[in-house]
């Protein structure tokens, strides 16, 4: 029984009884109008009842972190800082950004998957979490357990680049450069088991060179400009104001099509063709975060990378908006891990 019935029970219990009926003991029901607001009265405090319930069980609660594992100024960073007013004002709550840089993102990554399971804290995910994971067996946690997929954000190619005295003026002269100095020619990127290490790893085995890879902490242009490094490998959202300020030259991009930002600029793929490397953000949760919240971020991101504004700004910095579901991004995941874990056997990698 419950209570609504026990004490419509209790109140029809005490109303007066039909003398007619005393001897036989039964008891009449209160007159129907009196019934119908009974019941009315009941309705409305069962219902104040489930308030405190209902609002204890409301989401978003307070503001939003979006976690990445990069500096101020980074790709995951200027694409966050892009969505991010956006999805505040869908969601309601402030949405904060919140840089943990160092060890390819490991920190980062390692961070998030051990904050409160409330969708209060996201993870920008990089392609290169697949590459950690395909290649690091001894990350602190696994992708796939530790994280709850919301949706990709943008994917996008690299742009490899050069110092604008370098004689080198395409992939193609690279190659030519690594196959007369076997080992000779360096490439830069942003740290081991980076996405665009094993980018600059896939051309040396699909060209069938030897190029030396130097790791830096960031993208180090002042590196490249200065002399000590012959290439460079970094996203469009960073890469292409250098280019256009002409700090640096690019010469190819990693990506199946030409970059619309930097037209002029050749893919690795006409020169290697099949060549293809794009990296991804996406976000995602701590494992069993609310399954409504998930759901709610999903439908909300779709929504903002449907915006007009939000595309331009994206478009703007080298990335295509993409918005796919949890289960396209759940998918992407194991898909670039099985790719990556490849790539990593022929590099030496993969321990």
């Amino acid at each position: 029984m419950t209570a609504a019935d026990s004490m419509l029970s209790d109140s029809m219990a005490s109303a007066p009884h039909d003398p007619g009926d005393r001897d036989s003991g039964r008891r009449t029901q209160p007159p129907r109008p009196a019934r119908r607001r009974l019941l009315a009265s009941l309705a409305g405090a069962a219902a104040l009842a489930a308030m405190p319930r209902a609002h204890a069980q409301a989401w978003p609660t307070r503001p939003i972190r979006i976690v990445h594992g990069y500096d101020s100024g980074s790709n995951p960073d200027t694409v966050a800082r892009a969505i991010g007013p956006a999805m505040s004002e869908r969601l309601g709550q402030p949405i904060v950004i919140e840089p943990r840089p160092g060890a390819g993102g490991r920190i980062a990554t390692a961070y998030a998957a051990t904050q409160e399971a409330d969708a209060h804290t996201l993870m920008m995910l990089t392609a290169g979490d697949c590459v950690l994971a395909a290649t690091d067996p001894g990350l602190p946690y696994d992708l796939a357990r530790d994280f709850a997929f919301i949706g990709t954000v943008v994917q996008f190619p690299f742009v490899i680049m050069v110092r604008p005295a370098s004689p080198l003026r395409s992939i193609a002269d690279a190659i030519d450069a690594a196959k007369k100095s076997p080992g000779k020619l360096s490439f830069a990127t942003p740290g081991v088991r980076t996405t665009q290490h094993l980018a600059g790893e896939l051309i040396k085995a699909t060209a069938g060179i030897d190029m030396l890879h130097v790791p830096f902490k960031g993208t180090s242009f002042q590196d490249l400009i200065g002399g000590r490094v012959d290439l460079l490998f970094a996203a469009p959202s960073i890469s292409t104001p250098q280019v256009k300020a002409g700090a640096v030259r690019a010469i190819a991009v990693t990506g199946k099509t030409r970059l619309d930002a930097l037209p002029g600029v050749a893919t690795v793929a006409e020169t290697l063709p099949g060549f293809d490397v794009s990296s991804w953000l996406g976000l995602a949760a701590p494992a069993k975060s609310p399954p409504a919240a998930l759901a709610r971020l999903s439908t909300e991101l779709r929504a903002v990378l449907g915006q007009e504004t939000v595309r331009a700004r994206l478009t703007a910095i080298g990335s295509d908006p993409v918005g796919g579901s949890q289960d396209e991004l759940r998918e992407r995941v194991a898909t670039d891990i099985r790719k990556w874990r490849e790539l990593a056997k022929t590099a030496k990698l993969d321990g």
